[in-house]
């Protein structure tokens, strides 16, 4: 999600029957204040960020304009598109296939997609998230599988990203979700002053504690056993998609969607909470640097390791290792 040529990020706010106006000019209004914010100290930072609204109502499903620009005279190129919830009913299906064609498109072309709570149903028809874990509020929840047998909904979780989605959970998440977009292409400070601007708190970090990695075994599918045994064998390094297909004996889709529903995460998700948390490990035993540690669990090198333990962990390898060494001071001090 970056600006083009040197060009303020558009963002873009997907319009729908039913869709929650609040979340709709909330939005708008909250990017357009930080936009007004420098990184730094607060004061007004070259142009800033370029909100645009698309809608297909009285043009049929799937027939997606342009409807408002707060830049009119710029190109409309959105680099991310938010799909707010609705107010009363779910989204229908024929506003969903429509709608959901356009997306498609849009993100084939590097579109982040950013769906809040019931929005996910737009999101959710394209395809794009068969075999993941999603975030959407849990009335929704039931609905969301039941209509896509592929997709598994933990409304536990306020936010869940991967490269190009992001998928958030509550009726007011847009609120979260626009602070981390604005910290994402403006900086933690702007993100900081929007929050104490319109009076709210920024979104909360990580818990500070982070517990350990319970690998679920208690499940009776003894094909996806085989290929959660080969997983923890390697820590979660060097096995392929096809690689664990193959041991479990099953065809590609139908091992996707069964070690899913046993374990509760997708294969390769299910890859990374392993290593990360063989990665934990190693920090907390305090024997081995950080740059070993990449090499041990096969990362190119400590630059991608660190990306991706924070990305899983909310905070870097360095942070994680102080946190965990505090905190056994700390308990010896009580001991």
């Amino acid at each position: 999600m970056r600006a083009h040529d040197g060009r303020p990020a558009e963002i873009g706010i997907v319009i729908y029957p039913g869709v929650q106006q609040a979340a709709v000019h909330g939005l708008t209004d909250l990017f357009r204040i930080a936009g007004t914010f420098d990184a730094g100290a607060g004061q007004r930072k070259g142009p800033p960020l370029h909100v645009t609204h698309w809608s297909c109502e009285g043009r049929g499903a799937g027939a997606m304009q342009c409807v408002f620009s707060s830049h009119p005279h710029a190109a409309a190129r959105p680099a991310a598109l938010i799909l707010p919830p609705t107010l009363t009913d779910l989204p229908d299906a024929e506003t969903c296939r429509g709608i959901a064609r356009w997306l498609m498109a849009q993100h084939e072309r590097g579109v982040t997609l950013v769906s809040i709570c019931s929005g996910i149903f737009l999101v959710a028809r394209t395809g794009l998230l068969d075999g993941r874990i999603v975030s959407t509020h849990r009335i929704c929840a039931q609905t969301l599988m039941e209509q896509f047998p592929d997709i598994v909904a933990d409304a536990d979780q306020r936010i869940i990203e991967y490269p190009g989605i992001l998928t958030a959970g509550g009726f007011l998440a847009w609120i979260d979700v626009g602070l981390n977009m604005v910290a994402e292409l403006l900086g933690e400070a702007a993100r900081t002053r929007t929050a104490q601007f319109i009076l709210s708190d920024p979104p909360p970090e990580k818990a500070a504690h982070l517990p350990g990695f319970a690998p679920p075994l208690a499940h009776t599918d003894l094909a996806i056993r085989r290929a959660q045994e080969l997983v923890h064998l390697r820590d979660g390094r060097d096995v392929s998609l096809d690689l664990l297909a193959a041991m479990a004996r099953l065809e590609r889709r139908t091992f996707i969607r069964r070690f899913t529903r046993a374990t509760g995460r997708t294969p390769m998700e299910y890859c990374r909470a392993v290593r990360t948390a063989r990665a934990r490990e190693l920090l907390e035993a305090g024997h081995l640097s950080t740059k070993e540690i990449a090499a041990a669990l096969g990362y190119a090198d400590a630059g991608a390791f660190a990306r991706a333990f924070r990305r899983l962990n909310g905070m870097p390898p360095g942070a994680y290792r102080k946190q965990m060494d505090e905190q056994a001071r700390s308990g010896l001090r009580q001991s």
